[in-house]
């Protein structure tokens, strides 16, 4: 995720407002679920959505990732205590075991062949779906879409960080359904998304020698021209608090989404190279804002570039406003502070060049739980490895 530096109005509109009332889901669906190196608070959390969703037990499958070994059997006593605490009856929800879990792209690659369900999601730990959005997603690709996504919003937070990243996401979601009615691309996201099987085998295996995978699949997935959608059912994540962590992170998106361009781009058709193009710009315009406002203080010449830069982006800011349910994730305060986090947030490109330089691909948590950033240069696409024996009490290790 990035900031797009595009029109925010008009929006695309969304797939299908909610489900339909009174609607069973007849379809087969897998929830993919990566949980590395979490606290036990975030682990309790994705076990509650899960008790949550609206979905008939009997047609739902729920596979938690977690990391194999020593290094893992925290995370695995965590999920067994988590499981246990809210298992539904009748739900297939099982603990996997994976050789590899950073980064996500090969935690992926290794989960997909357990995934039974004609419908694959994949959602991220400490994301909390709406109850009704795994319905909803169904039906939309019912409806024609191959893959669809929800917005992930912030949860209220009480410092000034936590209130200018809601109005910050809020203008992020808004630009990345104005690209899509405007040029036809989408940037899809990692977590809160629904696809057929089939749609995700045309962007496996899943690139793993990057931490930006869902960027070099959104890449592939407008070059093949398939329909995507936008789901009205939003997910929660955990508010950000803390600054510096949440730079960082915003680093990563950067660094991960521009390396994504220069490796793929000469084998991108047209639809994919447009959302790199944009992609690449809007990076760009984000890099010079604060140079140009900067040196504007000094150099008159440069003022009304500053200007232009300044009032596009409130522009972006204000056009997501106008959208009610955009309006009501922040208040006032946090949306006066999102250009000048803008111009903070400049920064992580220049932090994300730095760390490509250096040949970083690790990625760094915004939550409680191992903060060290983790590797992520083992070689890509690695091949599910040979299907493992059920381990006791229902656990299924893949290592």
């Amino acid at each position: 995720m990035t900031d797009l530096l595009v029109p925010t109005r008009p929006l695309e509109p969304y797939a299908v407002e909610g489900a339909e009332p009174g609607r069973r889901p007849t379809r087969r669906l897998t929830v993919l679920t990566p949980l590395y190196r979490e606290s036990a608070a975030t682990f309790e959390r994705s076990a509650r959505a899960v008790a949550a969703l609206e979905y008939p037990d009997e047609l739902l499958q729920v596979l938690w990732l977690v990391e194999a070994g020593g290094a893992g059997d925290q995370d695995a006593a965590r999920a067994g205590a988590a499981m246990a605490a809210y298992r539904r009856a009748g739900l297939d929800w099982r603990l996997l075991r994976l050789p590899d879990m950073s980064p996500k792209g090969a935690a992926l690659n290794h989960a997909f062949p357990y995934a039974e369900g004609e419908v694959i999601a994949i959602i991220d730990a400490d994301v909390v779906p709406a109850p009704g959005q795994a319905a909803e997603a169904v039906l939309a690709l019912e409806r024609g879409n191959a893959l669809v996504q929800a917005e992930e919003i912030s949860e209220p937070g009480v410092g000034l960080a936590a209130r200018a990243k809601a109005g910050e996401d809020a203008v992020w979601h808004a630009s990345v359904r104005g690209l899509k009615r405007l040029a036809d691309v989408h940037v899809v996201a990692g977590s809160s998304v629904y696809a057929w099987a089939s749609t995700w085998d045309l962007v496996r295996p899943v690139r793993s020698d990057d931490v930006e995978e869902s960027y070099h699949w959104s890449l592939r997935l407008m070059g093949a021209g398939v329909a995507t959608g936008f789901l009205a059912s939003p997910s929660r994540v955990s508010a950000t608090e803390r600054p510096a962590a949440a730079l960082r992170q915003r680093a990563r998106w950067t660094r991960g989404q521009l390396r994504a361009v220069a490796v793929s781009w000469a084998g991108l058709p047209p639809r994919g190279r447009l959302l790199g193009a944009v992609t690449v710009g809007s990076l760009a315009a984000r890099a010079a804002l604060p140079l140009v406002c900067g040196g504007a203080v000094a150099v008159r010449a440069l003022r009304p570039a500053a200007l232009a830069l300044v009032l596009a982006d409130a522009a972006c800011v204000l056009g997501a406003r106008r959208e009610a349910a955009y309006r009501r994730r922040t208040d006032a305060v946090g949306w006066a502070l999102v250009v000048p986090w803008h111009m903070v947030g400049s920064l992580a490109v220049y932090l994300a060049l730095y760390e490509w330089a250096r040949g970083q691909r690790g990625w760094h948590s915004v939550r409680d739980g191992d903060d060290s950033p983790a590797s992520a240069n083992p070689a890509p696409g690695p091949a599910p490895g040979p299907a493992p024996a059920p381990a006791p009490e229902g656990v299924r290790r893949a290592d």
